[in-house]
């Protein structure tokens, strides 16, 4: 039902932008007068530059497209959190046009068809498409194109940090002189006497072992800043420095299930994320944690769990001041992530009890 409800409202939201949002640019900018609805579409949707410049021209002039900002009921919605009569949010659609952007551009550079997963672009599509949420990204996806699946991964939530087209560059730069002095370690070598040939291969290995403490580092880094977020640390009671050491560890181990079957699907933004797992690790222990959103693990648990956070309205507008008492709520009903084992009686520091 709900791939239904999303399908539907999907082929709503393309069919505005082909109908009504296409007369309105229309009208706002007299060379698409000749375009029809689809040949709109399709020019915006391959261009990151039109793309980029039709969001931009959105919002300055949200007033022309006052008539489609509506709700169910045919009042006016302002905010981009506010969900629309086609049962999305401006924030949504948004999200919805990136990806698809990023769909058409990794088809045409990366190639293959970026629905299938066992494709180049399908790989570096699903790697990446948790992360492919703002319109200030439209001018970067030609450049994520040049991002290894490898690396998208490596990065996780840290891809949102990159916020110009030279940053993504510096980034596939460096992930390519990385991957040549490897190959320079590993190649075959003259003839040379087992000392050299012993000292090339600690060297290699003591290159890798940087490049992994260097790429943890910042992965820790950004978790703690996001945790040390003023509105994140009140949702989370303050928790002490030793405390939020240990939430930034288990952040850095999530797994795969976790980033694609929990955090993308609820469209939550970095800040929602951390309250949420934060609650989680709370209420589960360490141990809990690790076992069901760790790596490698639980997958049905997951995909329980997020189901269950979507049916008590858990979505990219929870306020993350409540946020932890829904978590809350919801691990307390589910048996396979049941046996609270409070840290430092966090949870019971939160609701009072």
């Amino acid at each position: 039902m709900k791939d239904v409800e999303h399908n539907l409202a999907v082929r709503l939201i393309t069919e505005t932008l082909k109908g009504p949002v296409a007369a309105v640019f229309r009208d706002l900018i007299p060379a698409f007068g000749d375009m029809d609805g689809d040949e709109f579409y399709d020019s915006v949707l391959t261009s990151s530059d039109l793309l980029h410049g039709l969001m931009l021209i959105f919002q300055k002039r949200r007033d022309a497209f006052s008539h489609l900002l509506v709700d169910a009921q045919g009042r006016p919605v302002n905010d981009d959190f506010v969900r629309l009569r086609c049962g999305r949010s401006v924030h949504d659609i948004v999200s919805m046009i990136v990806r698809t952007h990023a769909k058409k551009h990794f088809r045409a550079t990366v190639g293959g068809d970026p629905n299938n997963p066992a494709s180049k672009a399908g790989r570096l599509y699903e790697a990446m498409n948790e992360y492919l949420i703002h319109e200030w990204q439209v001018p970067l996806v030609p450049h994520y194109a040049g991002l290894s699946v490898e690396k998208v991964r490596e990065m996780g939530p840290m891809l949102l940090e990159l916020k110009t087209a030279q940053q993504v560059a510096e980034v596939v730069a460096q992930a390519a002189n990385r991957r040549a002095e490897v190959k320079v370690a590993e190649a075959p070598a003259a003839p040379a006497n087992a000392n050299t040939h012993a000292a090339a291969l600690v060297e290699a290995r003591e290159k890798l072992e940087t490049m992994v403490v260097e790429n943890r580092s910042r992965e820790e880094e950004f978790w703690w800043e996001t945790l040390n977020d003023n509105q994140v640390r009140l949702a989370l009671s303050n928790p002490p420095d030793s405390e939020m050491r240990e939430l930034t560890a288990a952040f850095c181990q999530l797994g795969e299930a976790t980033r694609g079957e929990l955090l993308a699907p609820l469209g939550l933004s970095l800040y929602q994320a951390a309250v949420l797992l934060g609650t989680c690790y709370r209420t589960l222990g360490r141990a809990g944690f690790g076992q069901i959103f760790g790596k490698p693990g639980n997958a049905p648990a997951v995909t329980a769990f997020a189901g269950k956070l979507r049916a008590v309205g858990v979505s990219s507008r929870a306020d993350v001041r409540s946020l932890g008492r829904q978590v809350e709520g919801v691990l307390a009903t589910m048996p396979r992530v049941a046996g609270p084992r409070p840290v430092q009686g966090a949870a019971q520091k939160r609701t009072g009890r």
